[in-house]
Formats: structure tokens, C-alpha cells, sequence
């Protein structure tokens, strides 16, 4: 009996494309890292191959397990998605997985060139277009402050006073009485020389009681 078959092969592939990606996932601290987009690579790898060998000759069912590892993907990669108040995380760690199963199926189905030259493209978006981000995100970062302000002249704080921005680009304004004083919550989209100016104003001012951002 060989053990070394054409099927064997593509697992074998289809592990090393998903380690290339599952390590730069593993190195940025990622929950689906090293060994989570390797499993996935492999399963739908393996799905594709059983698909096609249960598929009768000039039929198409065999492409029905297919379409259903899509939709188990889209399931496990939900649970990697996490929202809070500001923010929605894990939105490239799903893709990225769901990018992975396609990867793993089109080694399944012997397409080893267009699986090759995705797993590159991948790795390029994850590591070189990173740095690009990182760039855009000190051009422009949204960011939540929580300001509580003596008030004990009577005057309201406005924005305008720490963050030369437009009127647009805050996107949140609203003001809270409390028995510390007035607490101010802003949410404010700005570059992050903006933000770091901002910043020095408040925390110098006396009457500034408590910030938090």
C-alpha cells in the first residue's frame, strides 16, 4: 500500500501555506495564531478531497461539503470577532482564517499556483499594508475621553479649547453632573499630534479633576 499519495501531498502543502500565515498571526499575539490557521487550512483541505471523491461521476454534488465548510468557516470566525463600546476587534483575524479555508480548498483541489501566490498575497497584506495602517492611524485616530471638571466658576467646557478640529469630527458630545463635578464625555476623531496637544492642555489644567481615555 503507498503512503505517500497525491492527497498526502496536498495536506502536506496545505499545512505549510497555513503555517506561513499562522505564524505572523502567532508573532502579533493573535487568538487564531500558529496552530489555529493550520488546522483550518487542513480541514478544509481534507473537506475539498472528500467532497470531490464522493461526487459521482458528472454530477456537482460533490461541491455541497464544500459550500458548508464556507459556512462553518463563517461560524468560527464570528467568534473571533469581539465589540466594544468604541471599537469591533478580531475583524482581520476572521478574515484572515476565512482567507486561510479557501487557500486550504483550492489546495484540495489541486489549483497549487493559485494557492501559492494567495498565501503570499496574504502574508503581504497582514505584515507590509500593516505598517501602512499603523501610518494612516496617526493621521487620523478616534479616541473617548471621560473629563471630570470642577465647574465651580459656572463656565461649561467646550471642545474647542483643547482640539482644533471641526465640528465633524467629534462624535460624541455630552456632559453628566455628578457630585465630583461636571463630566464631560467626548469622542473625537483627530491626528495624533492633535490628540497629544489636547492632552497637555488637560492635564495641566488645575481644575481638571479626573481624565480618562
Amino acid at each position: 500500500m503507498e503512503w505517500y499519495t497525491p492527497e498526502l501531498e496536498k495536506v502536506l502543502l496545505s499545512a505549510l501555506l497555513g503555517a506561513i500565515i499562522g505564524l505572523e498571526r502567532e508573532w502579533s499575539g493573535k487568538s487564531a495564531g500558529f496552530r489555529t490557521v493550520i488546522l483550518v487550512n487542513i480541514g478544509a483541505t481534507l473537506f475539498t478531497i472528500v467532497s470531490n471523491a464522493m461526487a459521482e461521476p458528472g454530477t456537482s454534488g460533490g461541491d455541497r461539503i464544500a459550500s458548508n465548510v464556507v459556512t462553518g468557516i463563517g461560524f468560527l470566525g464570528a467568534g473571533l470577532i469581539f465589540k466594544s463600546d468604541t471599537n469591533v476587534r478580531g475583524l482581520t483575524t476572521a478574515a484572515t482564517v476565512w482567507a486561510s479555508a479557501a487557500i486550504g480548498m483550492a489546495v484540495g483541489v489541486g489549483a497549487y499556483e493559485i494557492a501559492v501566490m494567495s498565501t503570499i498575497l496574504v502574508w503581504a497584506v497582514l505584515v507590509i499594508f500593516f505598517r501602512l495602517q499603523l501610518i494612516f492611524d496617526d493621521m487620523m485616530i478616534t479616541r473617548q475621553y471621560h473629563i471630570t471638571h470642577e465647574g465651580n466658576d459656572g463656565k461649561e467646557l467646550d471642545y474647542s479649547q483643547y482640539f482644533q478640529v471641526g465640528k465633524r469630527r467629534i462624535l460624541e458630545n455630552k456632559q453628566i453632573k455628578t457630585k465630583e463635578g461636571l463630566v464631560y464625555i467626548w469622542t473625537i476623531r483627530a491626528s495624533k499630534k492633535k490628540h497629544d496637544d489636547a492632552l497637555k492642555i488637560l492635564l495641566h489644567d488645575p481644575k481638571v479633576t479626573s481624565l480618562e481615555y
